[in-house]
Order: C-alpha cells, then sequence, then structure tokens
C-alpha cells in the first residue's frame, strides 16, 4: 500500500475542492492510502459522503493554517501545529513507500521539508523541479523552477545531477541535461552561466551544452537546467501562451464548425491541454531531500490534485 499525506491548507481552493480529487485517486488506485492533514473544519463531513473508501483513508487534525503571508520559517518551529510541517513530520516516520502533497507556501515547505526530513547524503541545497510535457507521455525536468532565483555554478552543476537521477528513475537511460542560457554558443551567458557550463561539461553528465527557451519542449532534452528565476518565467510562460492559442483556436472552431464536427475537435483540444495546463500535468518535485515531497499549484484544483497524487505514486 501507498501513502500519501495529503496537506490540505494554503492554497487559493478550498479544502473540499482538494479532497475531491483526492476521493478521485482513491476511486481509481487500490493501492493508494490518503491521510488528509488540515483543520477538523477543512474535512468534517468528507468522510461521510465517501464511507465506501473508508478503510482507505484517516485524518490528523491540526488547529492552525499557514498562509502565503506567514513568515515560512513559522513551518520549522519545532512543535508548530501547521498542517505542513505535521504531514512532513508524519513522512519523516513513514516506514512504507509514502510521499507529501502540498499545495501550500513554497518556502516554507522547501524550508520544513530539510529540518523534518533531511537533505540527501552530498545534497547542499534542496531544488525544484518540474516535469513539462512536450507530448502526452514525453516530459523534460526543468530545473529549479523557483527555488534558488541565483544560485552558484556549483548549485547549477548539482541541479543537473539531481535532474538527471530523476529522469533516470522515470526509465530514460543516460539523460541528456543542457544549460538553459541566451544562445548556445560556449561563452554566452552570465559569469555564473558561463562557469555553469564548464563545470557541467566536466561533470560526466550526458551534457549537450547550452539550449534556448524555444528549445525546452521540442524532446533536445531530458533535464533542463536552469536559475529559479528563469525557470519560474518559462513554467509560467508557457502556461500563458498555452492558455492564448488554445482559447484562439477554440474560438475559430467554434465560428467554422458545429454539431458532431465541432465536439470532436473540441474532444481533441481538450486532450492536448495537458501539455501546458499545471491542473493536468501535476506538480513541481523538491529533489535533494530523502523522500518525495511534490508541490501542486498554489491554484490548484481537484484535477491537480490527483495528477499530483498520480506523480507522486510513480516515485514511491
Amino acid at each position: 500500500m501507498k501513502k500519501i499525506f495529503l496537506d490540505l491548507s494554503g492554497g487559493d481552493n478550498p479544502a473540499s475542492v482538494i479532497c475531491e480529487g483526492a476521493f478521485r485517486a482513491l476511486s481509481d488506485n487500490a493501492d493508494l492510502f490518503i491521510t488528509f492533514v488540515g483543520p477538523a473544519s477543512e474535512y468534517e463531513g468528507v468522510a461521510e459522503k465517501h464511507s465506501d473508501l473508508k478503510d482507505r483513508f484517516d485524518f490528523k487534525d491540526c488547529g492552525s493554517v499557514l498562509t502565503n503571508e506567514d513568515n515560512p520559517m513559522l513551518a520549522a518551529k519545532p512543535g508548530a501545529d501547521y498542517s505542513m510541517p505535521v504531514a512532513l513530520e508524519s513522512l519523516s516516520k513513514s516506514e512504507g513507500p509514502a510521499a507529501v502533497v502540498s499545495v501550500g507556501n513554497t518556502g516554507a515547505l522547501i524550508i520544513a521539508s530539510v529540518i523534518k526530513i533531511g537533505l540527501e547524503t552530498g545534497c547542499k541545497r534542496p531544488v525544484l523541479a518540474a516535469l513539462l510535457p512536450y507530448g502526452i507521455e514525453d516530459r523534460v525536468c526543468l530545473v529549479d523552477c523557483g527555488s534558488s532565483l541565483e544560485p552558484s555554478p556549483d548549485e547549477m552543476l548539482s541541479f543537473g545531477i539531481l535532474g538527471a537521477k530523476l529522469m533516470e528513475s522515470r526509465g530514460v537511460n543516460n539523460p541528456k541535461v543542457a544549460l538553459m542560457n541566451v544562445g548556445r554558443e560556449d561563452c554566452k551567458g552570465t559569469e555564473t552561466l558561463i562557469e555553469a557550463f564548464k563545470l557541467l561539461k566536466g561533470s560526466g553528465l550526458n551534457f549537450i551544452g547550452n539550449i534556448e527557451p524555444d528549445n525546452l519542449l521540442t524532446g533536445e532534452t531530458d533535464v533542463a537546467v536552469s536559475t529559479g528565476l528563469v525557470g519560474n518565467a518559462l513554467l509560467k510562460g508557457n502556461e500563458s501562451a498555452g492558455t492564448l492559442v488554445s482559447e484562439s483556436i477554440r474560438k475559430g472552431l467554434e465560428e467554422r464548425l458545429s454539431g458532431e464536427s465541432l465536439k470532436a475537435a473540441l474532444e481533441v483540444l481538450k486532450e492536448n491541454e495537458c501539455l501546458y495546463q499545471y491542473n493536468e500535468y501535476g506538480g513541481a518535485v523538491i529533489l535533494g531531500i530523502r523522500k518525495h515531497v511534490v508541490k501542486a499549484h498554489g491554484k490548484a484544483d481537484s484535477n491537480t490534485i490527483y495528477s499530483c497524487i498520480n506523480q507522486a505514486m510513480m516515485s514511491i
């Protein structure tokens, strides 16, 4: 049985929306057990609606909610009764295959993960990685996607190593690693990027050199190493561009087609929305810690949570 500790607090949507995705995941995965973590007021009545699954979920009651306006260090405070550190503490004590999924404060989640779970041996700093789709099944690991805005060259080297390790765990043999830059030439970029290039080239990784943002989703590389600032901008820019293009296509289809032809075309369009919508392709993974933690988008809806839970299950 695989176990997910689901942090219900800190997202933009109410816990009922988060729970909806979780129970769908439970229905679809017979080997899944979920512990809902949050204030009792957020899950009261949930169990009664899903009595058929009552043997595969339970609750941990927490009295406090950590918001995005709160100091992230509160999550690391000893004895803190926030849902996030309680979920991470539970994960640290869990002996079987398990993970945490959280919609909460990103900075708090990273800090608390390091303190409650600990870093992998040899890792100096955790990092956020997003598995971006460039096909229905194909993924590229973008690392970093928002945790270290101005990393050092050494840290960017560790990002490449951690990203390659993640892709290997997903069955990619000798994953290709590239450095996100403003040009392909070896001398391009800031001093940090130039030094990071040298370190990656001499690392023993399957380093293919610099790539530019327009090559991120072409399948050219399996791992794209980036600063957190650029990576986060790429992530959100991809979502924005995808929405713009999709809505433009939808409008054109509705103007030109009708009946069964329109219905079929819109179904194809919806099938491909997973290529850019964060609500469809899961969350970011915190790499460099000893157990599995998935950071869901703060705007996560039930589909996001469903995808994040399935994503976590693949890793544990």
